[in-house]
Order: structure tokens, then C-alpha cells, then sequence
């Protein structure tokens, strides 16, 4: 029988100054909520500084933590499913280890969980140490991503989730390096539940995503998760050729036909443009033509499960009560 309770995955890059003041918020949290039965993985994302060490010295001290480190910086989103994947917790929880995502909060997710809710998700309200670029850059990002997924993301979930051990064992089937994990876990559905929280400033440092890394990121989930944009230049084809199609028809009529009744005065280059412009529309169309099946090859190779069963609420089928 397991005996974890909880398993608490904290992913971190360089974060040497972080760990003691942060572990000494989190550990009073999580061991009175579990009663003991927890374990806190540390996945030291490839660090270039004493993150390492100062980890260990944590684990001298208590037995429950676990240092999980990578070869090499893989990112954020790696580390997080390297984390999970480890995990032997009944649920699974994954936080920021500079301190944005309160401790304090833990035990409200944990009584979501014990209430039925396969995943709780950490929706933020507030970030006061969050720029320009990256406050409407996540808006922006939100309304794009629901719009291009098919995967509905409420605008301000995050990483500080907790997931049920069922869900975890879904998760660690999918095996895509590229992607955004809140999506994939938003992927598999389950039950659901929200809760606000007001990010805190870092406990020291500097925060390890910057815009770029963000960008990319995004443009990553937007791969990974939908074909939407593969269609772009295809949609945008047919509008081409649809209006350079009435255009020609409207200049040959008024023109060649009639005789240029209304003085329109089209020269040869004009019309030469509009046929050139007809043609590029036509290219797209190809083109949009090409991406449904380039979208069919992409979705093929992803080899995501073709359905996920939700145990806990089917009946009469076999469960894991592992």
C-alpha cells in the first residue's frame, strides 16, 4: 500500500538562494496536511550553481525529500514531466520553486482533491512583479491558444496544480518533448476544479523565463497542440483567389465587354497584377491543400492515445488502486 500521500515536484534552474527560505515555507505546509505522508522532489533542471548542493543539504536533514537532476537544462516543461513521472504520491503536486506559487494555498487544493477533483489548477489573479510584455502577452496567448487547440485553458491557470494519481499515469504516457504541460493535462479532461491565488515575488533572483523563452514555448503549444495553423495560408489562399476572381471578372465585364462604361481605365499591368495575384491564390489553396495532410502525418506521430478512461467515475470496469 502506498504510504505517500502527497508528492510535491518543484522543478528549478539555478535557484541556489531559493531553496532553503522556500523549502522552510513549503515543508511546515505540506507535512501537517499529509500528516507525515509526503516527499517533495526537487528536479534540479541541469543548474550551473550550487542549486545541487544546497538540495542535498535538505535531504541530510529529512529523508522525504528527493533530488531528482537532470544531465543537462532541458526547460521548465521537461523537468515538470521528468517530476511527475517520478512521483509515487495518491496525488501529485507541481510548484514554482522561487516562491510565486504560495504554500499557503496547499491545503486547498488538497481538500478539492479529497472532495473528488482529479486535477486543481491554480488559476493566478494577481502578479505584481509581472511586466507589460508578459501581462498582455499571456492574455494574447490565452485567446490564441483557445481559439487554435481545441483544448480549452482558463487565462491565468499555471503550473501550480495538483493532479490524482490516475491522471499522473495518463500523463506519463504522453511522450512529447515540445509542448506545454498545463495543455497536455488540460488534454486529458477528468474532473476539474479552480482556485485563485495571488502570486508572491520571488523569494531572490531573477526569474528564469524571460520573453523569448515564453515565445517559444507558445509556439511550441500551438504546434503540438493543434494543426489550426497549418491551415492559415490556405484560408487566407482562398480569400485571395475569391476576391482576385471577382476583381478579374468585374474588369474583363466593364472593360472587354462593355466597352469601359464607368472609366475605370484598367491598364494592361493592372490586369496583369490581378492575374498574378489570382495565381498566388490559387498556390495558397495548394498549399492549404498540402497542410491537411501534413496535419494528418503530425497528428499521427504525436501517437497520443486514441481516448482516455476516466476509472474512478466508470463502472464495472477494472480499477488501479495502486
Amino acid at each position: 500500500m502506498n504510504r505517500v500521500i502527497l508528492s510535491v515536484v518543484v522543478p528549478v534552474w539555478n535557484e541556489e538562494q531559493n531553496i532553503e527560505p522556500f523549502y522552510e515555507v513549503l515543508e511546515p505546509v505540506v507535512h501537517k496536511e499529509t500528516s507525515g505522508a509526503y516527499e517533495i522532489i526537487y528536479v534540479d533542471d541541469g543548474s550551473s550553481d550550487k542549486t545541487a548542493a544546497a538540495i542535498n543539504g535538505l535531504i541530510r536533514r529529512n529523508k522525504q525529500v528527493k533530488l531528482l537532476s537532470l544531465s543537462r537544462n532541458f526547460g521548465k516543461e521537461i523537468a515538470m514531466a521528468a517530476g511527475i513521472a517520478q512521483a509515487s504520491g495518491k496525488a501529485v503536486m507541481t510548484i514554482d520553486g522561487d516562491g510565486q506559487h504560495p504554500p499557503k494555498c496547499i491545503p486547498e487544493f488538497v481538500a478539492a482533491w479529497k472532495q473528488g477533483a482529479q486535477v486543481v489548477v491554480g488559476v493566478r489573479v494577481t502578479n505584481h512583479s509581472e511586466g507589460f510584455i508578459k501581462k498582455y502577452g499571456s492574455k494574447l496567448f490565452y485567446s490564441l491558444f483557445n481559439g487554435l487547440s481545441g483544448v480549452s485553458m482558463v487565462p491565468g491557470s499555471s503550473d501550480f496544480r495538483l493532479i490524482d494519481r490516475e491522471v499522473q499515469q495518463e500523463f506519463v504516457k504522453l511522450h512529447e518533448p515540445q509542448t506545454i504541460t498545463r495543455g497536455l493535462i488540460d488534454w486529458l479532461g477528468f474532473k476539474r476544479v479552480y482556485i485563485k491565488y495571488a502570486a508572491e515575488k520571488r523569494v531572490a533572483g531573477d526569474a528564469g523565463y524571460k520573453v523569448r523563452k515564453l515565445m517559444r514555448l507558445a509556439v511550441n503549444s500551438f504546434v503540438s497542440l493543434s494543426p489550426k495553423p497549418l491551415y492559415a495560408f490556405g484560408y487566407l489562399g482562398l480569400i485571395i483567389t475569391l476576391v482576385s476572381f471577382v476583381l478579374g471578372s468585374a474588369v474583363i465585364v466593364e472593360q472587354l465587354l462593355l466597352g469601359d462604361p464607368w472609366q475605370w481605365e484598367f491598364t494592361g499591368t493592372a490586369m496583369l497584377s490581378i492575374l498574378v495575384l489570382f495565381l498566388v491564390g490559387l498556390i495558397l489553396v495548394a498549399q492549404g491543400v498540402l497542410a491537411l495532410y501534413v496535419s494528418y502525418i503530425h497528428t499521427q506521430a504525436k501517437d497520443r492515445p486514441l481516448y482516455v478512461i476516466n476509472r474512478r467515475e466508470s463502472v464495472g470496469l477494472p480499477t488501479d488502486n495502486s
